[in-house]
């Protein structure tokens, strides 16, 4: 495996230097994973997948929270990387996986190095911030915001953007909900900046995060 081609690939180190990258293979530390296995970060490292998957789960005494399922050229571990009370969650390895780990020093050192990193790492955190709201408002949605998402998963959409084939009148009843219900669920996925609804268009912030929240188990 190419490492600095890895790298090179994933959206952290888009448009980095070369010294940058060079930097991040020699100093990265590679671990392999099998299927199944807990990861256990012992210290303080950000954590980038050269290849496989792995599944995020938030604690939770009652039920396994699935929070998100991450792949080649995803990393986890950036918002803990300078606050040990950044929550707690379990990474497992949902196949045989490779990972990078990156020491906070080197992370620092890439961080006053090369403005491209630092600047990927600042839309990270956000793009992430923007995520885990939407997945908190999924948490907290009832019945009817969970039927109308998850409805609105089997419609065929382009670039996020799906047409209703049916009336509000005629939804209501095929969702088995009443009319206000479905009106109320429709207010409550805008008001969380998960879509925005024109008429019988419906226009999803991020389809990718729309399926993950609505279309996995929680």
């Amino acid at each position: 495996m190419e490492i600095q081609s890895c790298l090179a690939d994933a959206p952290l180190f888009r448009n980095v230097s070369a010294a940058a990258l060079t930097l991040a293979a020699e100093k990265g530390i590679v671990r392999t994973c099998g299927k199944g296995e807990h990861i256990c970060r012992e210290g303080d490292f950000l954590c980038l997948i050269l290849a496989g998957s792995v599944r995020v789960c938030g604690a939770n005494r009652d039920r396994t929270l699935v929070l998100n399922t991450l792949f080649s050229g995803d990393c986890f571990g950036v918002a803990s990387l300078f606050g040990s009370h950044c929550g707690i969650t379990s990474v497992t390895a949902c196949e045989n996986s490779t990972l990078l780990l990156f020491p906070q020093e080197t992370v620092e050192e890439l961080l006053k190095t090369d403005f491209a990193f630092a600047r990927n790492y600042i839309c990270f955190l956000t793009d992430r911030i923007g995520f885990l709201n939407r997945k908190i408002a999924a948490f907290t949605a009832g019945s009817a915001e969970k039927k109308l998402a998850r409805y609105l998963l089997t419609l065929p959409a382009e670039n996020g953007v799906l047409t209703l084939p049916m009336s509000m009148v005629k939804l209501a009843g095929t969702l088995d909900l009443g009319r206000a219900s479905l009106y109320r669920a429709f207010d409550f996925l805008e008001e969380s900046g998960q879509l925005t609804r024109r008429g019988n268009t419906v226009i999803l912030s991020s389809a990718e995060d729309f399926s993950k929240i609505y279309g996995g188990t929680q």
